[in-house]
């Protein structure tokens, strides 16, 4: 029987199953899989991944070997699970958002510092290689300041989501597009620019009442001005998720193949397009033919996923610090969120100073 120290995931979604291909790539850990309101979804799950089951979350948090969770559950649980692992002496990896507010984010850091445990927030983004790339270009000043900077994340993903899935049509489960979407773009930001001075944020709202299509304009001061367009509300069309930096001599173009995107059986997922080989990360300079810095990767989530896995588990076995995804980053991701809720509710600019503060405290 192998002693292999073991991870245990909680949620048994899409998301679970990139995780769990990537913890699976880590020849050091056993999965494990914990029953839930389906049975039988867990045992699938284990078949499908080769995890040990246990009969109930409280029975994986009890067994010693068990030394992280990763939760994959939905984002109104995150606060109650985070607390009982770390109680229990596990390591946590969180699906984002961290939290629906910064009052339950700010919890759970204390509960796991409180424990000794670590706690990461998986903003993937920060594994994946293109977003890695545009970072370090902006802050090599290679092109110049950045004068700004659009990300644009939309999809049909209401249209997709039911059953298991369709906590995701709940505002009060979920939080919107506001929050479950924009968020990965919100966690760029703050990594490569810091907290802005100010956002002013416009939204339309889903039938179930939730801010499931938003713009935001983000302030840096002296810096870039950054604009986000994130939405679950499209109708089947084509996904658009991109970013593109325009700076003093040059800029860079980010576009993923839709090809590469499988999850929730997405609608709007195939243009029929197939160009694998395509270019997704361009360097445009005055008077230089364009650069390409990435060509597209047909397994780019898997990929994606496997790295922060991998970096979330030798953590983990080796009690190093995560050096980075900050959990700090992730606490102020929702506080701009919840600035963002502010202005729509206003129709006002709100200042992120408090939010600035959540990184110094």
């Amino acid at each position: 029987m192998s002693r292999r120290p073991r991870i245990g995931i909680a949620g048994l979604g899409d998301i679970a199953r990139l995780h769990a291909q990537g913890l699976k790539a880590h020849p050091d850990i056993e999965l494990a899989v914990c029953r839930g309101r389906n049975p039988g979804s867990a045992d699938v799950f284990a078949r499908d991944f080769e995890a040990i089951v246990y009969d109930s979350w409280q029975q994986m948090l009890s067994d010693e070997r068990v030394i992280a969770v990763d939760l994959c559950v939905p984002n109104d649980l995150h606060r109650r699970y985070t607390e009982e692992a770390a109680t229990a002496g596990k390591h946590v990896i969180c699906e984002k958002p961290v939290a629906m507010t910064t009052e339950d984010a700010t919890a759970m850091v204390g509960a796991c510092r409180t424990a000794g445990v670590e706690l990461m927030v998986a903003h993937v983004l920060r594994f994946w290689p293109e977003y890695v790339s545009m970072r370090d270009m902006l802050q090599s000043g290679a092109l110049g300041q950045c004068h700004a900077i659009t990300l644009r994340r939309m999809l049909s993903l209401l249209l997709s989501v039911s059953g298991s899935q369709g906590w995701r049509q709940d505002p009060r489960r979920m939080g919107g597009a506001i929050l479950d979407l924009q968020i990965h773009d919100i966690d760029f930001l703050l990594w490569t620019f810091g907290i802005p001075e100010s956002v002013y944020c416009v939204g339309a709202r889903s039938e179930d009442g939730g801010l499931n299509h938003v713009y935001t304009v983000l302030n840096y001061g002296n810096g870039p001005r950054a604009f986000i367009e994130a939405s679950y509300m499209l109708q089947g069309d084509p996904m658009i998720f991109m970013a593109k930096a325009v700076c003093e001599r040059g800029s860079l173009d980010y576009a993923m193949n839709l090809d590469q995107f499988d999850m929730h059986e997405m609608q709007g997922g195939d243009t029929g397009a197939k160009s694998r080989s395509a270019a997704s990360l361009v360097c445009y300079r005055p008077g230089a033919e364009p650069e390409v810095l990435h060509h597209a990767d047909p397994k780019v989530l898997e990929n994606v996923f496997r790295n922060e896995m991998l970096h979330f588990t030798n953590c983990a076995l080796s009690r190093a610090e995560n050096d980075t995804a900050s959990t700090a980053d992730a606490v102020a991701a929702v506080g701009v969120v919840e600035a963002c809720q502010e202005s729509i509710r206003t129709g006002s600019v709100v200042s992120l100073s408090e939010t600035a503060a959540l990184l110094r405290d």
